[in-house]
């Protein structure tokens, strides 16, 4: 047995291997999935890193995966045998565990995002659930789907799998809705289940959650799982075509923790897609959101629904989520991350080496509760680089923790963001740290939203004579230029800043173009709680900074040509 339970892990790290070095083509956040977890190899023996690696806890759940029965498999012993992918998560979910409690799994949550008809529901949900009832004490294990209809069908195939198994079969016992095994049961539920908050669910899995309208069964299974040291709510699913919906808000947060952005290390997430900028024509791309291709799914029968999809532009949409993991009704995206990342490769910025040289500030003023920024933009070598410095209200810390961004109180902890005791901002912070930066830098020109700032500015004026002050109107036709040319620099890798809260604010902006083709960097709506207040001082910064510039270092583009280059 110790033979073949070395040879799934040898089999998982080749897996991991092949997907690193490109010999497995795969989308980035496949790619940073495999990253984080051999990231987290390494890192397992260091005194500050609180998780062990544990694979025979892992092994365990994959022999009993592979010992199930399942009758509608094209096999000679009808056993399911589990892909290298697969593999992967199983060890994720199941491998990985508290040093100082081995007995208490790491990954509490998990989202796993595949392409139809990948086996995810046979090979993944299916044995899993299956394994917690049979394996907790007093397990109350349970499986949701988007209707009532969905969850019968869900009942009924488990059910064919545990009846196939003669052992199985001889000790499970079931009711109409439900399985049990001595005090342990399985049971259905619809995404349209009212009665959900009242049960200590030792394993929950959350089937196709982009179909569902709310995250009522997510969030509640969450909480009712707190009474259990190894509770899991695993989601799986494919992409959709709501983004207004749950399962694409879960999709946004899995990609910001692939992205380094948000800081869960409960939360275990992999997403099997296309990248942006991937044409969804090309059938060379199918291995990316389809990681059975081959063994389970034929390349010809996808190439057939390719075929359908370019002849009949309605069933683009979903064939574009379905098989290529493309969500397609999202607003337009600004700056991929990636596109980012890519200029952002060199070692920290020495700002101390930019004593004495030319600046070109910019801050961008809050409501009194709210996120404040300050920018200062450096040109050298013909690269522009940006220096920040955010403020918040310490009494709003906790709530942005919850609400906004994870690594909130880890920027403050590191001097990224200031948090102004009380629940206010007092701009004398920004004040003072303005006037500090003055007597290192020669700061020429400091343009500035005029939102409350009357007095602000004219304290400024006052202990910086020689610093040009401009009002900058944040007016579409007048930010439109100017976030042509911020684009420009980003592609051209000339737009050097590797502060993380710009990075989280970059992956927050969104542009809605008007009928002339002008736009800026927007939220997503006017109340979302994701900021961009960096984004528009960096603008501003660069505007006022390639504007006294000896030449002209950017040119305009029109909107079509900037989303073929982003997308």
């Amino acid at each position: 047995m110790a033979a073949r339970k070395s040879a799934h892990l040898k089999e998982t790290l080749q897996y991991c291997a092949d997907i690193s070095k490109g010999t497995i083509p795969s989308g980035m956040y496949t790619a940073k999935a495999v990253k984080r977890f051999l990231g987290d190899l390494k890192k397992q023996g260091a005194p500050g890193f609180p998780y062990s690696f544990e694979p025979e806890n892992a092994e365990e759940v994959i022999d009993f995966a592979e010992n199930l029965t399942i009758p509608d498999l094209e096999t000679a012993d009808k056993k399911l045998r589990l892909l290298p992918w697969m593999k992967f998560i199983y060890y994720n979910l199941f491998g990985w565990v508290h040093k100082t409690e081995p007995c208490r799994r790491r990954f509490r949550g998990g989202y796993v995002e595949v392409a139809r008809k990948n086996s995810k529901t046979t090979s993944l949900l299916f044995p899993i659930i299956l394994y917690d009832f049979l394996s907790t004490e007093a397990a109350e294990s349970y499986f949701v789907s988007k209707d009532e209809k969905q969850a019968g069908k869900a009942y009924r195939e488990l059910l064919f799998i545990i009846k196939a198994d003669p052992e199985l079969h001889s000790i499970i016992e079931h009711t109409v809705t439900a399985i049990t095994y001595k005090n342990s049961r399985i049971a259905f539920f619809s995404s349209e289940s009212t009665a959900l908050d009242s049960y200590k669910n030792s394993c929950s899995v959350i089937d196709e959650f982009h179909d569902y309208d709310n995250d009522r069964a997510v969030t509640s299974f969450k909480f009712g799982g707190r009474a259990r040291m190894n509770s899991l709510v695993l989601i799986i699913t494919s992409a959709g075509l709501n983004v207004t919906g749950p399962c694409y808000a879960e999709n946004e947060k899995a990609r910001k923790i692939l992205n380094g952005i948000m800081t869960d290390e409960t939360y275990f997430t992999v997403i099997y897609a296309y990248d942006e900028g991937d044409d969804w024509q090309d059938p060379q791309h199918f291995i990316k959101a389809n990681p059975s291709l081959g063994p389970i799914l034929r390349q010809d029968i996808l190439e057939i629904d390719l075929n359908d999809a370019r002849i009949t532009p309605s069933h683009q949409a979903d064939f574009k989520a379905k098989t290529c993991g493309i969500w397609t009704n999202a607003a337009v995206s600004w700056i991929p991350l990636q596109l980012w990342e890519q200029g952002q490769q060199g070692p920290e910025v020495d700002f101390t080496t930019f004593a004495e040289q030319d600046a070109y500030g910019s801050i961008d003023l809050s409501v009194i509760d709210d996120f404040t920024a300050y920018t200062l933009c450096f040109f050298r070598d013909n690269y522009f680089y940006l220096k920040h410095r955010f403020y918040i209200p310490e009494q709003t810390v906790h709530e942005r923790y919850l609400t906004e961004n994870i690594n909130i109180i880890e920027w403050i902890q590191r001097g990224i963001i200031t948090a102004i005791p009380g629940p206010t901002i007092d701009y004398e912070y920004l004040y003072q740290d303005l006037v500090a930066d003055a007597q290192v830098y020669h700061i020429r020109e400091l343009p500035y939203d005029r939102w409350q700032s009357d007095r602000l500015i004219e304290k400024i004026q006052e202990a910086l004579p020689h610093t040009v002050v401009i009002p900058f109107n944040q007016s579409l036709q007048r930010m439109a230029q100017p976030t042509r040319n911020f684009e420009k620099l980003i592609k051209e890798k000339r737009l050097i800043d590797h502060n993380p809260v710009m990075k989280w604010m970059i992956s927050n902006a969104v542009i809605k173009p008007d009928v002339n083709n002008n736009y800026k960097p927007v939220k997503e709506y006017r109340s979302s709680p994701k900021r961009i207040d960096g984004v528009i001082t960096s603008i501003m910064g660069v505007d006022r900074c390639m504007a006294n510039l000896p030449t002209d270092t950017g040119s305009g583009a029109d909107f079509n040509e900037v989303l073929m280059l982003f997308r």
